[in-house]
């Protein structure tokens, strides 16, 4: 078998570890701790240990897959320190004029350069350890070995990622021989809600000392101010991004010095035209917000669209004026169902993303009580028709290089998934105990941070805030039982108690 295109999905578990362990052997890596960590999918005290169980299992956990991590376009990579070179300017050379015609004339001015670096992140997880032989173990032909996921916790986009290895959604029934694969199926649910909102607020600030964990620069890094040369040291004003402040205004009130239409649009003519003026039309931008906060902008935005140029006489640019209610309702709902914002007649996709960073008054005493805000980010996928990709995520490669060398040391209990981006590891075992350790090597690239832009403190007043994706936010609900449904135990001589004595 080739360890390195392993996918659990599709070979017995049992044969897999057993040809993993037995090439394990000399490999300084530290063993597993011998106590194994339940509870397991089937057999007493399981998650689906329980008799007559109806076969679909719906799935209620709040997967991410509406989010930029999961839009952008993905690529390998085996470079630690990428420099992204720039033309930015030439120096000036019209100070002076000659003076004979005879004279010399002045000397053409040299072009300005600036180099970008960036980095990658490092983030890894461990399974829960097993006992092997407690994998397969049921309670008694009642209870059903035959249990589908009917809707997937995980992501379904981001290029694979995740889900290559992962696809347990109608493919295979939830076994007992699958525990191993529920086992990676939970790192899944933790890379991902790990690489969410680092997309926004990745800074390698907050690093570990000694290189363990690493962050890569997030959007709220790249997307910004104060450019400087990776080299030299000096500032590249040129490559700065757009940066406005809303004033934690709500998208709704018509007290705001700007409605949020006239500040999208103004923001999205200056990037446009700057676009136009580098010779990068077209540019695929997309917006991305949180989903409260694209509802609430959508519920304006037709009669602010239509009319926040119309002047009523004695009344401010927020003056009402009155419109078809059938044209502003219909121009809403297909903003909603397409996704997207209506900018000078070009439709602007929209990401919905509840990683984004939220607000309140309790944050910032500048945000109306009851109110959240947020930030909407300008992010330019491609230039010049889509001939070069500008915003994208790069993963280290674990195929090219490091397979091979863990090959040459004999060190077969590693393998990698989803394209290289991950990188396994089999612990050697601690008699029956195993599990399994995993890496990813991330970074996000933005390589034209002139042509994006970033909208910050934009608040909205929702009636009922949306269920939140992540444990880390205020808004996210937990329940459920963690720990498994203990069997009964049946009366025997050396349990005269039966039932009644668990």
């Amino acid at each position: 078998m080739t360890i390195q295109n392993f996918d659990p999905t599709t070979l017995a578990m049992a044969q897999v570890f057993s040809e993993l362990l037995n090439k394990a052997g000399g490999v300084p890596m530290q063993k597993a701790g011998g106590t194994p960590q339940g509870p397991y999918l089937h057999g007493p005290g399981g998650l689906f240990g329980v008799l007559g169980l109806d076969q679909p299992i719906i799935s209620t956990h709040l997967n991410i897959g509406s989010s930029l991590a999961a839009a952008l376009p993905v690529r390998s990579s085996k470079y630690t320190d990428p420099l992204f070179p720039y033309i930015t300017g030439f120096v000036r050379s019209d100070t002076q004029e000659k003076n004979g015609v005879c004279d010399t004339p002045e000397e053409a001015g040299n072009m300005k350069t600036c180099i970008l670096t960036t980095q990658f992140g490092r983030k890894e997880f461990k399974t829960r350890e097993l006992e092997v032989n407690r994998i397969g173990q049921l309670r008694n032909r009642g209870e059903f070995d035959d249990l589908r996921i009917v809707n997937s916790p995980l992501v379904q986009q981001m290029a694979g990622i995740l889900t290559q290895r992962f696809a347990l959604q109608n493919v295979n029934p939830i076994s007992a021989g699958q525990e191993m694969v529920a086992r990676f199926l939970e790192v899944g649910v933790a890379f991902q809600r790990w690489l969410c909102p680092q997309t926004y607020t990745g800074n390698p600030a907050n690093s570990s000392a000694n290189g363990g964990y690493q962050e890569f620069p997030g959007l709220d890094l790249t997307i910004n101010t104060g450019k400087i040369d990776a080299i030299a040291g000096s500032t590249c004003p040129s490559l700065d991004s757009l940066i406005r402040d809303y004033g934690n205004y709500d998208v709704q009130d018509t007290s705001a010095p700007y409605n949020i239409v006239h500040v999208i649009t103004s923001m999205f003519r200056f990037l446009r035209k700057k676009a136009e003026m580098q010779d990068m039309l077209p540019v695929d931008w997309k917006l991305s917000m949180r989903s409260g906060l694209f509802d609430a902008i959508t519920d304006v935005w037709p009669c602010q669209y239509n009319t926040y140029r119309c002047q009523i006489s004695g009344q401010s640019e927020n003056g009402a004026i009155s419109l078809n209610d059938d044209f502003a309702v219909r121009m809403r709902d297909e903003m909603r169902t397409g996704k997207y914002l209506l900018v000078d007649g070009a439709r602007i996709g929209v990401i919905t993303d509840d990683c984004i960073t939220e607000e309140t008054y309790a944050d910032n005493s500048a945000i109306p009580t009851g109110s959240y805000a947020s930030d909407i980010y300008f992010v330019p996928f491609s230039i010049r028709g889509g001939q070069y990709q500008t915003t994208y995520w790069e993963f280290y490669d674990y195929r090219e290089d490091v397979l091979p060398a863990i090959s040459d040391a004999n060190a077969s209990m590693f393998f990698w998934s989803d394209s290289g981006r991950f990188l396994w590891g089999i612990k050697p075992p601690y008699n029956w105990c195993i599990d399994a350790i995993a890496k990813m090597e991330p970074r996000l690239i933005n390589r034209t941070p002139q042509l994006a832009a970033r909208l910050t403190n934009v608040a909205y007043t929702p009636l009922i805030h949306y269920t939140d994706p992540l444990p880390s936010q205020p808004y996210w609900v937990d329940g459920g039982n963690p720990s498994g449904y203990p069997a009964p135990s049946p009366y025997s001589e050396w349990n005269p108690a039966g039932p009644g004595g668990q």
